[in-house]
């Protein structure tokens, strides 16, 4: 699916991935969507996170042109495409309902596209057998989609995302009503695929792991505007404002006041920046008591997530190995300052 696959129509463009320059869009309601400055480079997956009504999908729609912008640009490969209709801007849709065609066959609704730029014949089926073959449905053109299940369903549906050849893949929390271990497994899939894959893709998804899993950065939005971009260890471990750090953020936001350390504003907390005083002494330069009370704790994984209580009845988080023993209900907790990150207020 890279270069040498695209249609006869996307030969000799310039490669440059998508470019939005000062889009505006006022809906009913008072809601306002604004984005600045957002590139989407050839071959890389930019996730579009957030809580429930920051304006994700409004932002797709938007680069779709399936919701007309009251001002700005979209460029997509150097071209304007705000001047084209949505069906001539080279873009293929994902969304949570995948929309395949009933009356279709498996090799039917994946060679819909190729159908669209005229390829007929042997050609399709070439093309409709590679894009079945990524999504490890190799043969499966003759099936009928009321028979398959929803992680069949959902692969079929990326295939014909695929088999477009499209200059940019738009996907809508594709994977929000499949079970856990399915998504799992098909967020892996998707991720191998998009490696193989030069066009760029805009994913939206409220999902932290997905965010963090899928994409080559995540551009974070609150209230219709984009908080913070960067990838996922970075808005994860080393979130720079307190939106990010609450949202994605693996600690805890506090005051400095609350810590007892000179000074005002707010710094994140990491998990790993706390534990049990008295145990193997830190590397780090400079550490600091705090007495709290043991909680609660979690398992997560590799790890014991534990909540602990501050005087003041704050709660802030904290994590040890699966093989340490609980900590005491009160103690002492070291908390290591060199780690600790200032954020800016939302």
């Amino acid at each position: 699916m890279g270069r040498e696959n695209q249609g006869p129509e996307n030969r000799g463009r310039e490669n440059r991935g998508l470019e939005i320059r000062g889009l505006e869009k006022s809906f009913a309601g008072g809601f306002r969507l604004s984005i600045g400055e957002l590139d989407v480079a050839p071959g890389e997956t930019l996730v579009l996170a957030g809580p429930s009504g920051c304006g994700k999908t409004s932002a797709l729609n938007l680069i779709a042109g399936l919701v007309r912008e009251d001002s700005g640009k979209i460029f997509l490969d150097g071209e304007d495409a705000a001047a084209l209709p949505p069906w001539k801007r080279g873009i293929a849709l994902v969304f949570q309902d995948l929309a395949l065609f009933p009356h279709l066959s498996v090799g039917g609704n994946v060679g819909y596209g190729p159908f669209l730029r005229g390829l007929r014949g042997a050609a399709r089926r070439e093309v409709v057998a590679g894009a079945l073959r990524a999504v490890r449905l190799p043969g499966w053109e003759k099936r009928r989609v009321d028979t398959l299940s929803g992680g069949e369903r959902q692969r079929v549906a990326i295939a014909r995302a695929l088999a477009a050849e499209p200059r940019l893949l738009l996907l809508d929390e594709p994977f929000s009503s499949l079970d856990a271990p399915l998504r799992r497994e098909i967020q892996g899939e998707f991720a191998s695929i998009r490696a193989r894959s030069e066009a760029p893709c805009v994913f939206v998804t409220h999902d932290r792991e997905e965010a963090a899993l899928l994409g080559s950065r995540i551009a974070l939005m609150d209230q219709g505007r984009i908080v913070e971009t960067g990838t996922g260890r970075e808005l994860f471990l080393e979130p720079g404002t307190a939106f990010a750090a609450r949202f994605f953020g693996r600690g805890t936001v506090l005051s400095r006041e609350k810590l007892l350390m000179p000074g005002p504003g707010l710094v994140f907390v990491p998990r790993d920046a706390l534990r049990a005083a008295g145990g193997k002494p830190r590397n780090g330069p400079e550490t600091r008591i705090i007495r709290a009370r043991f909680a609660g704790a979690a398992f997560d994984g590799g790890v014991m997530n534990l909540e602990l209580e501050l005087p003041d009845g704050t709660r802030i988080g904290a994590e040890q190995p699966l093989r340490d023993p609980l900590p005491p209900p009160v103690g002492d907790w070291e908390l290591d300052t060199a780690l600790l990150r200032p954020v800016t207020p939302p």
